[in-house]
Parts: structure tokens; C-alpha cells; sequence
């Protein structure tokens, strides 16, 4: 190769940046056209070991931005996964480059329902982040992946902590509206988390303008989603079927996960006001699509409904908290073990109601001692 081909590595960085912008920012297209372009320059590139590092870092991270648009584009995560495993295991990584590696890591481990795994390499990314000194859309995102993360392990003070400094950041960035909404949706739920159901609407509901007015239609679906949820809070289930069946209508993109979940949703709202017909209909629908796509989480959570409302076998209902407590589900024992113990003690199954209060206070006392926080 001539010395006149070879290209400066410190601007393949530069587009390399870009690329990182793109992906943030969800935009497909332009992310797709970056990676090609870097893919080429990189073959031409003066040789610089963190550059490499950098782009492996970037493959990963791109192959994360795929699996949350598109859940079913493949498996190809789990490849970039072990790819970047070894790459770690060969190279000494320092500053900025250590942040990138820990911070993506947490975010394979999240869409992977690892949180504890998750915090801990979000935790270690903490310790890196004065690297990206000056860089404030990246601790912003930083921040939005660690209130994230709290709110699934509902440990709402720091959630709403974190989501709030990173919609502080947002809102000063007219290109990651995207982001702006998905802290709202956070909001969202820690109000609900906190019985603040009136405060969680309005937030829901900004959500939703916001989406629509982006044009984001797997964000306008989570809004109405959680919409939904705030009037199933509320015990307003008409309206909230009305909302997840809105969500449902937006089908691209594509997602099976939310296509579930949403389906399994609605046969618990359908059971909960006696509409067996329909709750079995969603039922069915959500288990295929779980079946099919290896959901696992969605199939033991239809066991519920199952053994509640559309055969009554409390067997397969342990099975499911048996599921939960396995993955330390806290958040959904408590949930699930309080609408059980309510359903039961309707019936007069005043033992078995019992039971399943117990597991939602055992639930409750796990999350509070913030027990799904330490290191396995």
C-alpha cells in the first residue's frame, strides 16, 4: 500500500464519532451509511491499535440500536457479544475507550433482563466518566441508562434522579428529542411506582405529543403503552384497553417483545373485568408470539392469567413466581402477587390469598433492602 492511500486514522475517528452520533440518536439510515463508509477507510487506515478498539466498540453498540428497533433482526448481538469479549481480553483499554466498553456492556446485559449485571458494568463506566470530559449529550446518555436500569430494579429515588438530570441535558439538545421522550416514559413510571398516578399521566401524555410530533412510531407506541398503564392504575381498564389496543395498531416497526407483552397485558385487563372471551383471545395471541420469539418472561407471566382466570390451577401460577424469583423479579412478584391475593380473596380462597400477599410483602422487603443491587 502507497503512503498517498493511506488515510489519517484521527479522521476515520472523526467519522467514526458521527456514526456514534447517528446510532444515539436511533437514526437507522444515516447509521447504516456511516458504518459502511468506516468500514471501508478503516482497511486504508494508518495503524492505530485504539482506533480498531474504538470500532469494535462501535459495531457493538450499533448491533444494540438494531435489537431495539428491530428485536427480531437476528442473533447477531450474541457474535458482537463474544467478539468484543475477546477483543477486551486482548487489549488494555484506559480513559475513554474503558467508559465505551463498560457502558455498552451494560446495555447487552439490560436487553438481556441481566440488571444486576447491567448496574454492575454501569457502576464500573461510572468510574471512567470524566474521560468524556465536555461531552454532555454522553453523560447524558449515561444518566438516561442508569435511570433505566433503577426503574426496572424499582429504586425509584435514583431512577428519577438519574432521568431527571438527563432530560435537564436533552432539553438543551434540539437533535435527541427521541431521548426527551424516552425520559418522560421513565418519569413515568416512577411516578406510577410512587402511587402519583395523576403526575405519571401528565408525563405519559407528554410523552405521546412529543413522540407525534417527532414522528417516531415505536415511540408513540410506548407512550400509548403507557398511557395504558397509568389508567389500569387507575382501574379505568376500558380506557386502558382502548390505549394498548391503539399501541397494537402501530406495527412498524416491527416487535415482537412489545407485540407480546402488550397481548399479555390485555388478557390480564380482560380477565380482571370478566371478559374471558377476549382475555383468552390476547392470551393465545401473546403466547405464539412468545413461543415463537422465546419470550420467556412473557410465557411464565401468562401462566398467571391462566391459572386465575382461564383455568383455575394455582400449580402453575407458583411456577411462575418460582420464574420470578429466580431472576429476582422483585417488582413483578410484588405487582402480580397483590392482583393474585385481591382475585382470591373475592372467591374466598382466603388461604391461598394469603399466600400470594406473602409473596408480594416478601417481594416488597427484597426491593427495599435493595438486595437485587448486590453483586451476585
Amino acid at each position: 500500500m502507497s503512503t498517498e492511500s493511506v488515510i489519517p486514522y484521527d479522521l476515520v475517528a472523526t467519522k467514526m464519532n458521527y456514526w456514534y452520533n447517528c446510532i444515539k440518536n436511533n437514526r437507522r439510515t444515516a447509521a447504516e451509511k456511516a458504518k459502511a463508509e468506516v468500514e471501508q477507510e478503516i482497511k486504508i487506515m494508518e495503524e492505530n491499535q485504539d482506533v480498531l478498539v474504538y470500532f469494535s466498540l462501535l459495531e457493538f453498540r450499533h448491533q444494540l440500536m438494531l435489537e431495539e428497533l428491530y428485536p427480531n433482526a437476528g442473533a447477531k448481538i450474541v457474535k458482537q457479544y463474544e467478539k468484543l469479549k475477546e477483543t477486551r481480553g486482548n487489549q488494555d483499554l484506559n480513559g475513554m475507550l474503558e467508559y465505551y466498553y463498560h457502558f455498552f456492556m451494560g446495555m447487552y446485559y439490560f436487553r438481556q433482563k441481566e440488571l444486576v449485571f447491567s448496574l454492575n458494568c454501569y457502576r464500573k463506566a461510572e468510574l471512567e466518566i470524566e474521560s468524556i470530559e465536555g461531552e454532555e449529550a454522553e453523560r447524558a446518555e449515561f444518566y438516561f441508562k442508569m435511570a433505566e436500569v433503577y426503574y426496572h430494579m424499582k429504586q425509584t429515588y435514583f431512577s428519577m434522579n438519574y432521568a431527571k438530570r438527563a432530560y435537564a441535558i436533552y432539553r438543551n439538545q434540539p437533535t435527541y428529542g427521541n431521548r426527551r421522550v424516552h425520559c418522560q416514559l421513565v418519569i413515568t413510571g416512577n411516578w406510577l411506582d410512587n402511587m402519583q398516578t395523576a403526575k405519571a399521566l401528565k408525563h405519559a401524555n407528554q410523552a405521546l405529543e412529543d413522540a407525534e410530533k417527532f414522528g417516531e412510531s415505536y415511540l408513540i407506541r410506548k407512550a400509548l403503552f403507557n398511557i395504558g398503564l397509568c389508567y389500569t392504575h387507575l382501574e379505568e381498564l376500558d380506557k386502558a384497553s382502548k390505549f394498548y389496543l391503539k399501541a397494537l395498531n402501530v406495527t412498524e416497526p416491527k416487535n415482537s417483545n412489545f407485540e407480546a407483552k402488550t397481548l399479555c397485558v390485555l388478557a390480564f385487563v380482560k380477565a380482571k373485568t370478566n371478559d374471558l372471551t377476549s382475555s383468552r383471545v390476547f392470551y393465545e395471541k401473546s403466547l405464539e408470539i412468545a413461543k415463537k420469539n422465546n419470550i420467556r418472561d412473557i410465557f411464565e407471566t401468562l401462566k398467571i392469567i391462566k391459572g386465575i382466570y382461564l383455568k383455575y390451577d394455582l400449580e402453575i401460577v407458583r411456577d411462575a413466581f418460582e420464574f420470578f424469583e429466580e431472576k429476582k423479579m422483585y417488582p413483578d412478584m410484588e405487582w402480580y402477587g397483590i392482583s393474585i391475593g385481591d382475585s382470591l380473596s373475592q372467591r374466598e380462597e382466603i388461604l391461598a390469598a394469603n399466600e400470594f400477599y406473602r409473596k408480594a410483602i416478601e417481594a416488597r422487603k427484597q426491593i427495599q433492602r435493595g438486595e437485587i443491587l448486590d453483586e451476585n
